[in-house]
């Protein structure tokens, strides 16, 4: 008997499912996944649960099939037990409908975890490590998998390290996280030490890493051998010294991850064909990378040419288009020179 009402019950997950758009192949991989789907009482649980994702978050009914699929729990855990709770959380702490649903698109497992035993605890972990209570919904909601980590094993370990290359727990370590939370995602033996090391034997400093972790954490979760080393190749095959690249990495990091033939080759080509200008002079203002070739290092350098004005990159480059237009050029700490000044 007890058999037969099992069936049953698997009978009445499988017709909603179906009825909701599921394929049948995902269907059975849930059943095998979720034994909650096959117990009894599932049937109130069902319709409550798919209705709260699609109407209270949110999320397009057209998408819900591939986050049940993917976490099928997420429809036995109870709406008042797990999934309201949750919410009610976030969105006390300012999280917005349409950021709750990416989340759950990203990483619908997330309602697995208890408010109470997981979530408080690392939100509190993140509010000590830098991060302020206004930001803690855009930190979590952004990498919801961090709810899965452990605050011990994981995110620890991680903030420990991020300390000694220099990172200050408060405001820096704060922007930093709120940056690029996913950080916490990697490991520090086998991922984090090794692109320090690896930044380290190209000569930048303690305090260019320290700055490169704040402002570009993404850079030291890079497997750095296969993804930095090809840039540094690049530079080195055009007679780049070991001092230049070091200068151009600290000064504008994301170099090590533009793409050789799209960005870094026509840059330095027009920089030296087209404006006759050195190597030096990119040294000397390594944002010259970050510009857009054809948006704005090309129209801009003919504008000047028109007007039969030289000056350095930084001063073509720095200004906004604003003051470019109105013919004012700007140099660092430097006052703002009119075009006027520098014409030939």
């Amino acid at each position: 008997m007890a058999d037969n009402s099992q069936t049953k019950v698997g009978t009445v997950a499988w017709s909603f499912l179906k009825e909701k758009g599921v394929a049948d192949v995902l269907i059975r991989k849930m059943m095998q996944k979720c034994n909650g789907l096959g117990r009894p009482g599932v049937e109130e649980k069902l319709q409550p649960s798919w209705s709260f994702l699609e109407q209270q978050i949110g999320i397009p009914q057209r998408k819900l099939p591939s986050i049940v699929s993917r976490c099928p729990q997420i429809l036995v855990l109870g709406l008042h037990e797990k999934l309201q709770p949750m919410a009610d959380c976030l969105a006390g702490l300012g999280a917005k409908k349409l950021e709750l649903a990416a989340a759950i698109l990203r990483f619908p497992n997330l309602f697995v975890y208890s408010v109470e035993e997981k979530l408080c605890p690392l939100l509190g972990f993140l509010q000590g490590a830098g991060v302020p209570e206004s930001r803690l919904a855009k930190v979590f909601l952004s990498c919801p998998r961090l709810i899965s980590y452990s605050i011990d094993a994981k995110l620890e370990p991680a903030v420990n390290y991020l300390l000694t290359l220099g990172v200050k727990r408060g405001e820096e370590m704060g922007k930093m996280l709120t940056r690029w939370p996913h950080i916490f995602g990697y490991s520090v033996e086998r991922r984090l030490r090794p692109t320090v090391s690896f930044l380290e034997r190209l000569g930048l400093k303690k305090e260019d890493i320290c700055r490169l972790a704040i402002r570009y954490p993404h850079l030291l979760c890079r497997d750095a051998e296969k993804t930095f080393q090809p840039n540094v190749d690049f530079l080195q095959a055009l007679g780049f010294s070991s001092r230049q690249i070091s200068s151009v990495i600290s000064g504008y990091p994301p170099v090590l991850l533009a793409s050789v033939k799209n960005s870094l080759q026509p840059k330095i080509d027009f920089l030296i064909k087209r404006m006759g200008k050195s190597m030096e002079d990119a040294v000397a203002y390594p944002a010259f990378f970050a510009h857009s070739l054809s948006r704005k290092i090309e129209p801009r350098y003919r504008k000047l040419q028109q007007d039969g004005v030289q000056c350095s990159l930084e001063g073509m480059l720095s200004c906004n288009q604003k003051k470019f237009s109105e013919g004012q050029l700007t140099f660092g700490q430097n006052p703002t020179v009119k075009l006027s000044q520098l014409a030939l």
